[in-house]
């Protein structure tokens, strides 16, 4: 009777173990969530490579007010990240309020 304690007390501090361990490490199966960054050229030469016609429609999508939309469309065409799609974006919309202005 002893020992069949003792083998669920193995068991139980294994499984704990194991849990623990998992919470801590992870699976090791996990993504890098973290985009790649890109030097100013990278950027600039990404920014170039947009269609005039997606930029249009970027533009459109500024003047609707729909900024995240633009921020969707900037990084679907360019290939680059969030946060330097939501940066160029809000640097397009400061510049065309300069113009403006």
């Amino acid at each position: 009777m002893i020992t069949s304690f003792l083998h669920i007390e193995v068991a139980i501090a294994l499984v704990i173990a194991f849990a623990l361990g998992y919470l801590v490490r992870g699976t090791g199966h996990q993504k890098s969530h973290s985009p790649p960054h890109h030097s100013p050229e990278e950027i600039e030469t990404a920014l170039a490579r947009v269609p005039e016609t997606k930029w249009a429609e970027i533009n459109q999508a500024i003047e609707d007010r729909h900024k995240l939309h633009a921020i969707k469309l900037l990084r679907d065409a360019s290939g680059l990240g969030l946060r330097e799609s939501k940066e160029a974006i809000e640097a397009h919309m400061q510049s065309r309020h300069r113009m403006r202005g």
